[in-house]
């Protein structure tokens, strides 16, 4: 558990460095030991402040409080966790800190004993040009991998466990995809040879073609 925390820490440092780039969060999904897991979105004030104002209006708070209300109801409803592919978990007691670098924390809830596969998705800086997340998941025992959220991905990432390290699953459909296209453009490419083929095997000048009896 100290090794998350130091983790975690160091995490957070290297994120406030750059703490007034509005296209660069994080989001960390934390064990805290007893299957009790924390949800933590890190960004720049005025990341929230665009995405709020995007959303509801430019007049939609007053106060900082009606503000971070604003931020909670947002992330929640642009993060989405499930687990082992079924299990969806449930964000709960929120809570905001606001700063040039604000946090957002969530208690997770309804997450398995026993971890299979994991999908985050997080699209609450989308409107942000080149916005960029970095998705990180601590559990102890477990690897500590970085992955990426982003538009190219859809700001998803899913993964599946494999001996206590979390594997990106997007990279073997990739493979599978980038197959599946040569496949296609190899039957698109055989096609296309057979039929100039046979338009020269029909052509009128050609005297293996066929003839009028």
């Amino acid at each position: 558990m100290n090794k998350i925390i130091l983790t975690l820490c160091l995490f957070c440092f290297s994120l406030g460095v750059r703490a007034h780039q509005p296209d660069i969060s994080s989001t960390m999904l934390v064990d805290q030991g007893n299957n009790n897991w924390v949800l933590q979105v890190r960004a720049a004030l005025t990341a929230l402040e665009y995405e709020v104002e995007t959303h509801f209006g430019k007049d939609s708070y007053a106060t900082p409080e009606e503000f971070m209300e604003l931020v909670l109801r947002h992330v929640k409803e642009h993060t989405s966790i499930v687990f082992n592919g079924t299990d969806a978990a449930e964000l709960r007691n929120g809570r905001v800190k606001l700063g040039h670098e604000s946090s957002v924390v969530f208690e997770v809830a309804g997450t398995p004993e026993t971890l299979q596969s994991l999908m985050v998705k997080n699209t609450s800086f989308s409107e942000i040009s080149r916005n960029q997340s970095a998705l990180i998941v601590l559990k102890d025992g477990f690897s500590k991998d970085q992955f990426t959220l982003n538009n190219k991905n859809g700001h998803t990432v899913e993964l599946q466990v494999n001996d206590a390290e979390f594997e990106l699953v997007a990279a073997a459909e990739e493979s599978n995809t980038n197959y599946l296209l040569a496949l296609v453009g190899g039957l698109v490419l055989a096609l296309a040879i057979g039929f100039f083929s046979l338009k020269d095997r029909l052509s009128p000048g050609d005297s293996s073609g066929l003839q009028d009896t």
